[in-house]
């Protein structure tokens, strides 16, 4: 069975343009499938059931994985049984009816719900730079990850596919899932955002300022300050104030 997780990561590689952090991801994954389903006895990929899938489920779940990290994986698993579906290995896809845990957007303590919304809603635009402000924003409030990881991200931190980011921020590495929102935006800022922004500079940062170069902590900060205040919002809403909204 690994010979034919190796072929699909290769598949996605040479065919979907997949970046480094994906393949990995994928291989990763899949492999960590194979190995249980080896130890119940399972080594034949079309004798893998849907049962044998919901029980990997519950054995991430005991083994007190994230939400986030069992997310990646059922899109792993998923899109390799559809791939051997299309491909005729097997007679039907036994993934179909694997879920992802509910991902809940809950507005932080430290400010009110209707102000969280208020904010998410201003930078509403087709220019490159509300594309960017409302993918930033959008996915500090999904993933509550840190302002600084926030504007480290580089374009190969992200993958699209999978809908999820990998931070690697001071020698440690994250994963975390994109809501659907987020991911919204992020693809429309991908797409008509971030080229534009960077005039045809080189440049591996995903959210750069209107430089091309990395956005500053405190550049980010003045943006959210400023949506803020055209929100009519009283007070201030901070990066923080979303960072710790729990997904």
């Amino acid at each position: 069975m690994e010979k034919i997780v190796l072929e699909y990561v290769d598949y996605l590689k040479t065919t979907k343009g997949i970046s480094v952090n994906t393949e990995m991801a994928y291989r990763r994954d899949l492999m960590k499938l194979v190995k249980y389903l080896g130890a119940q006895g399972v080594t034949d990929v079309e004798k893998t059931t849907a049962t044998n899938l919901n029980s990997y489920m519950l054995f991430m779940e005991k083994q007190g994985l994230t939400n986030t990290t069992i997310s990646r994986n059922v899109a792993s698993i998923k899109g390799f049984f559809q791939y051997l579906y299309k491909q005729k290995r097997i007679d039907e896809d036994v993934s179909e009816g694997l879920t992802s845990p509910k991902i809940e957007r809950r507005a932080p303590k430290s400010a009110a719900k209707e102000d969280v919304a208020k904010v998410l809603a201003v930078p509403n635009g087709k220019s490159p730079k509300l594309l960017r402000d409302k993918a930033m924003i959008e996915l500090l409030y999904s993933t509550g990850i840190m302002v600084e990881e926030l504007v480290s991200l580089k374009i190969t931190d992200i993958s699209m596919d999978m809908g999820y980011l990998q931070c690697h921020f001071e020698n440690n590495q994250n994963a975390y899932l994109i809501d659907k929102q987020a991911m919204k935006a992020m693809r429309a800022y991908l797409k008509n955002g971030r080229d534009k922004l960077l005039k045809g500079r080189e440049s591996d940062v995903l959210f750069p300022n209107i430089s091309g170069r990395k956005m500053s902590r405190q550049g980010f900060w003045k943006i959210l300050k400023g949506y803020a205040a055209k929100a009519g919002i009283e007070g201030t809403i901070t990066p923080s104030m979303l960072r710790h909204s729990e997904n």
